[in-house]
């Protein structure tokens, strides 16, 4: 049995050290797809610039001739200054390109070989612009007859071909490495979670078992008692019965001694008959005396027996009221874990969602690329939310130290404002500041879903006539602690009704906007977990402001 239990112990030791492992892993898989993503972002970035400048250098020559053709039209000197400005711009298309071409590894011969062609085709047209300013016009026809130009495309279009060709193929490669460390990054999190699963399924049953077991115990004392009270009750009478034995041999000596005294001459002939009664009277009184000891030691082992089972009754149903108390408090921040998800997923996946729609209708290569970067950037953020859950989820693991860091209240509220842009900006809301405290140390995530739970109810709940003005303020409290107030102008609560519940889970106050009652309760066991408390002033029509008391550090 005791071999068993240590198994299945090490067992279950072994699970937490490999789910331990395999988040450290996560950890790492989720930095290295970081790098692989910000790589391939540049990458790309680089691609596009390189195909930007390929373009550049036919536009650029297209303009140059246009600019002397019209001043050959009409005669103003503004064409030959942007004819100028296209010849001052040629080298340094071609130095960035170059240099691009190079890193990506391009076979150079081909940009060496169009690079030639189009600056012989910038000597014509040095010429041409010579003809124009001196007034030959004869000279510059002449020059536009045999059509130099062509030469200038003929090598440039099988470059532009290629370097589209090969770029694009960067570009693709960029784009499915960055699938690949999704991908992975989707994997880790499965398997986290098909053996997250089962850990916890298999320490609610053995949590299950050992309530039963104390349940059994107990039945087992009750029975314990019922039996030690029965056989106190027929000790009695058995002891009862006795002494009225012994009471009826007494009256019976006494009537024999009666009997004597009547019957003198019996006496003597009787007497050895009474002190064999009295000798056989002797023994049984010691052997009723032994009788009693013994029941009295048995007694005394059965009272110290029962004490022993209260005491390790009480034992286990005191680790038993710890145990349920920790699942309680780790099932409480698992909650928290699920809704700071929700919400901290919420924006950058809405972007990514709406991004992706439009992506399809883009109207221009242009409007294309400036969607992948606003979708990469997107990516980014999500990649950011994703590694806040896991420090939480670390910090939220029953025994787990709460590691703090360097919270700057300036970058945190960014941040959120930055999730909630599309409500700032469809409500038309304002956000004032006034910091005294500006940086402290904390846990950032949960300060950012403070924030941000706050400031989404203040846009929110907003007063129907006016503009949602929001301020978020810090004022220096003592050495220890500092204030955090998050004031709005918006539609109030009634604290004379509800002062008493405002934090309750699932509690709502107004009923003409979406919502689940999760947003204060989340902001006071976030902000009682960092050991600080939280404040309430509002009125109805007028506003609300939270004040938090919160640790420096």
């Amino acid at each position: 049995m005791g071999s068993q239990q240590w198994f299945k112990g090490y067992a279950i030791y072994s699970i937490v050290f490999l789910i331990g492992l395999m988040l450290v892993g996560n950890i790492y898989l989720i930095y290295r797809n970081s790098q692989v993503i910000e790589y391939n972002k540049h990458l790309h970035e680089e691609a596009e610039k390189i195909k930007s400048n390929t373009v550049e250098i036919i536009r650029n020559l297209h303009l140059l001739d246009m600019s002397l053709r019209s001043y050959a039209l009409v005669k103003q000197k503004k064409y030959l200054v942007i004819a100028d400005s296209c010849v001052a711009v040629k080298e340094v298309i071609f130095g960035q390109l170059k240099e691009g071409l190079a890193h990506h590894g391009f076979p150079m011969r081909q940009f060496f070989l169009m690079r030639d062609s189009v600056n012989a085709y910038y000597d014509i047209v040095a010429r041409k612009r010579e003809a124009l300013v001196n007034g030959r016009l004869d000279a510059f026809i002449h020059l536009l007859e045999p059509d130099p130009g062509y030469r200038a495309w003929a090598a440039y279009k099988p470059f532009s071909d290629g370097v589209n060709i090969f770029e694009t193929r960067i570009s693709e490669k960029a784009q499915a490495e960055y699938a690949r460390a999704l991908r992975n990054s989707y994997l880790m999190q499965i398997v986290l979670f098909l053996i997250a699963i089962p850990t916890m399924a298999y320490t609610a049953y053995y949590t299950s078992r050992a309530l039963n077991l104390s349940e059994q115990l107990r039945k087992l004392n009750e029975e314990n008692y019922r039996i030690v009270a029965g056989q106190n009750a027929k000790l009695e009478q058995m002891v009862h019965e006795r002494t009225r034995e012994i009471l009826t041999q007494n009256e019976e000596i006494i009537s024999q001694h009666e009997e004597i005294a009547a019957h003198n001459e019996q006496l003597v002939s009787q007497q050895h008959e009474i002190e064999q009664q009295r000798n056989e009277l002797s023994i049984r009184n010691q052997q009723l005396e032994k009788a009693q000891k013994i029941i009295e030691q048995q007694n005394e082992q059965i009272r110290i027996r029962h004490d022993e089972l209260k005491v390790e009754v009480d034992r286990q149903t005191q680790n038993l009221k710890k145990t349920n108390l920790e699942l309680i408090e780790h099932n409480n921040r698992l909650e928290q874990f699920a809704y700071i998800i929700s919400h901290n997923l919420k924006a950058p996946m809405a972007r990514l969602s709406g991004l992706s729609a439009i992506l399809d209708h883009a109207r221009s290569q242009a409007e294309a690329n400036s969607i992948v970067k606003m979708m990469v950037r997107s990516t980014g953020e999500l990649d950011h939310v994703i590694k806040d859950q896991g420090f939480i989820l670390e910090a939220q693991k029953p025994g787990a130290t709460m590691f703090t860091a360097a919270v700057d209240l300036n970058a945190t509220l960014a941040k959120v404002i930055a999730m909630l842009e599309y409500e700032i900006r469809d409500t038309g809301a304002v956000v004032q500041t006034d910091f005294e405290v500006e940086t402290f140390f904390s846990l950032p995530p949960y300060i950012e879903s403070i924030l941000y739970n706050l400031l989404s109810n203040a846009i929110k709940y907003r007063h129907a006539h006016r503009v949602p003005v929001i301020r978020v303020a810090s004022k220096h409290e003592d050495d220890l602690t500092f204030r955090l107030e998050v004031s709005d102008n918006g539609l109030g609560i009634d604290l004379e009704r509800n002062k008493d519940s405002i934090f309750n889970l699932y509690k709502r106050f107004h009923f003409h906007v979406e919502g689940k009652g999760l947003g204060l309760y989340l902001v006071k066991t976030q902000v009682m977990a960092l050991g600080g408390r939280i404040e309430i002033d509002s009125r109805i029509d007028e506003g609300t402001t939270f004040t938090l008391f919160l640790k420096r550090q």
